[in-house]
């Protein structure tokens, strides 16, 4: 038998019928968008491109619910591009006990506040004093408040005049005596306050109602500048007003606690500087158009609307819309914002305009992909996930209803962001890849 020479190796047979494949399978786009992306001979069922049109703009926060938080904020500091912020709290103090007994002959020894730091803070921290001043009403703690609440004081302070600035120590244990505690910051309170509690009515004490009606809640605020904001538990009940006391028998405590069920609020102070103030003193601007740069802050700060007002091109009168395979948001950040004693922001979230009122989850939220929106330091930019919304936006499903880019800890934190704009080097862009 004479041998062939010529013969084909299995994995070019292979390969010739992967391309044969591909071939039968190309098909040109029903639609003319981004056809100078590719040549006529690669042109497949899928289109990819990054020139969608964006509007950035920033918008000042002015309806952030901050009630019932995890941590609150106090202190003040200077945040560079963005002013200066003041933060406080309002909250209960819930009793740890009722059918409380002071005993016979009660003497208060003292009073201290006792705020449980988390150890975050902002700024650098300087010495500084503070006001705690019982509130006229009280707080309900099945109502929603927000950050610019103004409830009003007694005007009675209840800090002990003796007593100078206080060492801000988030991340020391305090010492007290033979005791050691986590790091709290411990404000001592007026003796007479702890007197004039010891002596109140046993009913007082029966329940939170009744205590309520004596004590509505506190204010605590920072009575210096540009000291520093500290961050503190305010919903484990380790935060208490503790009260030092001895009777004919006895010496010993009680404390009332800010706990998981106490009302209470994060309020915020603003005195914007730069772009942000013109925004803040002209009534007539609702908006500072992002074409250079937008501003995300923390602390019920600013926020930036997004808009992609040319979705509605991608319509095909005889196919509909296309499917979003993927619609990746990138923001880059000035590399400034990392530049300066105020963290800059680690990840922000996409919210959506509810329906009535308020801000909820986009569509990509509970999407298989991960929406994303962690800083990436190898990008500099914020990087999203937005595919089921955009297609929401293609098929008009979510028209009249704004797409806002916010801080993640937007009440909790003291952090800002300067963003690109859409027309600088490296702009905002939103790169969708669509199949028919």
């Amino acid at each position: 038998m004479k041998r062939n020479d010529f013969c084909i190796h299995p994995t070019v047979c292979f390969i010739l019928g992967c391309t044969l494949a591909l071939l039968g399978g190309c098909t040109k786009p029903d639609t003319e968008i981004g056809l100078g992306l590719q040549s006529e001979s690669e042109l497949l069922d899928v289109l990819v491109t990054d020139t969608v049109t964006i509007e950035l703009a920033t918008v000042l926060e002015d309806s952030l619910k901050t009630d019932r938080l995890s941590t609150g904020l106090i202190g003040s500091v200077h945040v560079p591009r963005f002013g200066h912020v003041q933060a406080s709290i309002a909250t209960q103090l819930r009793l740890s006990a009722t059918d409380l007994n002071f005993g016979d002959n009660p003497i208060a020894d003292s009073l201290f506040l006792q705020l449980r730091f988390t150890g975050d803070f902002y700024g650098k921290l300087h010495p500084t004093t503070f006001s705690v001043q019982p509130l006229v009403e009280g707080l309900d703690v099945d109502s929603a408040y927000y950050s610019t609440w103004n409830g009003a004081t007694t005007g009675e302070e209840w800090i002990s005049s003796q007593f100078g600035a206080l060492t801000l120590s988030p991340n020391e244990n305090l010492i007290l005596g033979q005791d050691t505690l986590p790091p709290t910051l411990r404000i001592p309170l007026r003796n007479d306050i702890g007197q004039t509690l010891v002596d109140l009515d046993s009913s007082t004490f029966d329940d939170n109602a009744s205590w309520f009606d004596v004590v509505p809640g506190i204010l605590i605020e920072p009575l210096e500048d540009r000291r520093g904001v500290s961050a503190f538990d305010i919903s484990s009940g380790l935060s208490v007003m503790r009260l030092h006391y001895h009777n004919d028998a006895d010496t010993s405590f009680y404390d009332f606690l800010i706990s998981p069920l106490s009302a209470r609020i994060n309020l915020f102070k603003h005195d914007f500087e730069g772009e942000l103030a013109l925004l803040d003193i002209n009534e007539d601007l609702e908006a500072l158009p992002g074409n250079e740069r937008a501003f995300v802050m923390s602390a019920s700060g600013s926020k930036v609307r997004i808009r992609f007002p040319h979705l509605h091109a991608f319509q095909d009168s005889a196919a509909g819309p296309p499917t979003i395979l993927k619609a990746e948001l990138t923001i880059p950040v000035e590399s400034a914002s990392f530049n300066k004693p105020i963290p800059a922001q680690e990840q922000l979230f996409v919210l959506l305009e509810g329906a009535e009122d308020g801000f909820v989850q986009t569509p990509d939220q509970d999407a298989p992909i991960p929406i994303g929106g962690t800083y990436d330091a190898t990008k500099q930019a914020f990087v999203f996930n937005l595919s089921s919304t955009v297609q929401a936006l293609i098929k008009g499903q979510l028209d009249g209803r704004e797409l806002y880019l916010v801080s993640n800890r937007a009440g909790i934190s003291v952090s800002s962001v300067v963003l690109k704009g859409t027309q600088t080097e490296d702009p905002a862009r939103l790169t969708l890849t669509l199949g028919r």
